[in-house]
């Protein structure tokens, strides 16, 4: 990790390091390290609140720098500094771009092809299927789908990302540390998301848990990183509409399905139509968008997904027989019951396995 880079790593992890505060820095010390080493009355010309530079110095005094660095090479965790040619180029033009990013996963992005998509937390099946049909429909087009990983139509648009070959991006509202990721409920998704040379992205130091005031300042990433930001279902007053907020206030495209009007998941959309979002009735309508075209679909052939561990390959082959309930494949599988669930989890994703429902299980 280049010097620069450390001390951005270092700031990110003894103040609210954002833009303003970055730049502050850079414009009186020349450089993070200068700004770091200076002397406390230095530091007190800076145009911050003295709460903030008092409390920055008595961490300074407390912090060790080294267990800071050692943490982030031991989760395995990479850095993106903003001034790096690696740092996502649409993100780095908003406003309050993050002077880093954590990530895990291939940062090789063609973020002109990107789609940030948005959606309820506690979504309708009309809202499920949107999302199934889009993105299935998407499958044949070098596009990549950017979400939250919430629970809901965020967590939905990553698993339907995989299960159709897509290349997906997670932003996340906690450090990207296994201790704190969230939800923790989906920490096989973001396995999974690297694993299929998909992104995990945050600005928050590795060990940040997720803390209500983090998202929304998630949610300017979500919106940053594209041109084009989908809103599938939205309440009155859903985080995916401060999402949207976020990228108009950059100059970004908001696109909104809209739905039925007794619906509060629908109040949000239909209200962003009325507002001059752009509606999307179908698939054709997210492509001219993007001037794709089903003549100019990706031509390469995609990997044939496979089974990849003994484990799946016996969960296919009990399957090849018949239907069976998960009772049955612990049972006849006589495997441990923790990788037995991690394995059928990752089945269905790879969608290799269907849920008939009831936790029944045939193969797709």
């Amino acid at each position: 990790m280049d010097e620069e880079k450390k001390y951005a790593v270092i700031f990110n992890n003894l103040i609210n390091f954002n833009n303003f505060k970055y730049q502050s820095l850079i414009k009186r010390f020349g450089t993070l390290k200068n700004a770091y080493n200076s002397k406390d009355i230095d530091l007190y010309t800076l145009p911050w609140r003295k709460e903030t530079i008092k409390n920055f110095l008595d961490k300074r005094k407390r912090v060790n720098i080294n267990q800071i660095i050692s943490t982030i090479i031991e989760e395995k965790i990479m850095v993106s500094y903003v001034k790096e040619n690696s740092y996502p180029k649409l993100l780095k033009n908003i406003y309050n771009p993050p002077p880093i990013l954590y990530y895990q996963g291939n940062l090789e992005i063609n973020w002109d092809n990107s789609l940030s998509v948005v959606g309820s937390r506690h979504p309708s099946s009309y809202g499920k299927m949107v999302i199934k049909k889009i993105i299935s429909e998407l499958n044949d087009f070098d596009l990549n789908i950017i979400s939250g990983l919430a629970i809901g139509l965020d967590s939905l648009a990553h698993q339907e990302s995989l299960l159709n070959n897509l290349k997906t991006i997670a932003v996340l509202g906690s450090g990207l540390s296994e201790k704190v990721v969230h939800p923790k409920s989906n920490k096989w998704l973001i396995k999974d998301i690297i694993k299929n040379q998909g992104l995990i992205l945050s600005e928050f130091s590795p060990l940040t848990p997720p803390w209500p005031q983090n998202f929304p300042l998630r949610n300017r990433i979500i919106a940053g990183l594209s041109n084009k930001t989908l809103v599938v279902e939205a309440g009155e007053k859903s985080g995916s509409l401060i999402t949207s907020q976020l990228a108009l206030d950059e100059g970004r495209e908001v696109l909104t399905v809209v739905g039925n009007i007794f619906s509060l998941n629908s109040q949000g959309t239909n209200e962003l139509a009325k507002k001059g979002a752009i509606i999307i009735t179908k698939t054709e309508d997210i492509l001219n968008l993007f001037d794709m075209e089903r003549e100019t679909a990706k031509k390469e052939s995609k990997p044939k997904i496979k089974a990849e561990n003994e484990t799946e390959e016996k969960i296919i082959e009990l399957l090849k027989q018949d239907k069976k309930n998960v009772d049955d494949i612990i049972m006849e599988t006589n495997k441990n019951v923790s990788d037995i669930l991690i394995a059928i989890n990752s089945l269905e994703i790879k969608g290799l396995i269907k849920d008939l429902g009831g936790k029944n299980f045939i193969l797709s």
